[in-house]
């Protein structure tokens, strides 16, 4: 991230008194331009252990799930919230972030403390707090795409969407503003009073970063299509789009046929 530049102003003894620019010092340093490789690999090491931690803390947290061995047993399972490591470890985490600060494992506990803060209105702040870090010492980190790649699946939070708008506006890697961008605009899609946004942001991956690889082989202009259907044909209050097909006994079914009745659909799908 480039630092503004600093500019020294001093008054010079003059018959009329003006303001003269006598020296400017640009700083171009960002922080993780700072870090040096012994830090790096400190904070890499110690994230190692503190997510090799938080793993097994949800192994034996999960284990009452796991364990069962039907669905009534699933259901009798109370987990107590209080207990989720991701309560439990979030503020070590945050923590971890201000001990190695610039450094790559700071970025992803950053990651980690967005994810984690979220949905929890009272440590709402942590959002906040990892978003503001990020923006200033990471605004040009090749994590970045890591970290929004999948920034839609949080709640649509006043931090969150600041973080996605200060990236697409500020970041220069093509991969990362793509990234920014449709997390943006699924989130904003979301909501009937930003859907216009969102749905432009959708139209403006699909024109400028349709080769952008989203995740595997599949690319963001292949991936916006459903978004831009979904957005257009499937909201509520919309007429279903048509499907034919077979039905269970093999004779021929279309949904429109069907309009004016009570329908219920059951979609289901093997992986």
């Amino acid at each position: 991230m480039l630092i503004p530049s600093i500019f020294v102003l001093v008054l010079l003894p003059m018959p009329d008194p003006v303001v003269t620019v006598t020296a400017e010092v640009a700083v171009e340093v960002s922080r993780t331009d700072e870090v040096t490789q012994q830090q790096q690999a400190a904070a890499t090491e110690a994230y190692e252990q503190l997510q090799a931690r938080m793993e097994e803390a949800w192994d034996e947290y999960l284990a009452p799930l796991r364990d069962a061995k039907t669905p009534e047993q699933r259901d009798a399972v109370d987990l107590d919230p209080a207990k989720s490591p991701a309560v439990i470890f979030i503020a070590e985490m945050l923590k971890f972030t201000k001990d190695h600060p610039g450094t790559d494992a700071c970025l992803l506990a950053l990651g980690e403390v967005i994810r984690m803060s979220s949905r929890d209105e009272n440590i709402f702040w942590m959002t906040e707090e990892a978003v503001e870090t990020v923006l200033v010492d990471f605004i040009e980190h090749d994590g970045l795409q890591d970290l929004v790649r999948f920034a839609h699946y949080n709640p649509p939070s006043t931090a969150i969407l600041r973080l996605l708008r200060g990236i697409a506006d500020r970041c220069e890697s093509r991969d990362v503003k793509a990234a920014s961008l449709y997390s943006l605009g699924k989130l904003l899609g979301k909501n009937d009073k930003t859907r216009r946004e969102g749905r432009d942001l959708l139209n403006r991956i699909e024109k400028e970063f349709a080769d952008v690889i989203f995740f595997r082989e599949t690319t963001y202009g292949q991936k916006v299509k459903g978004d831009i259907f979904e957005l257009e044909h499937l909201q509520i209050g919309d007429v279903a789009p048509e499907i034919i097909g077979k039905e269970i006994a093999g004779n021929l079914m279309q949904l429109s046929a069907f309009r004016g009745k009570v329908v219920v659909l059951d979609f289901w799908g093997n992986w």
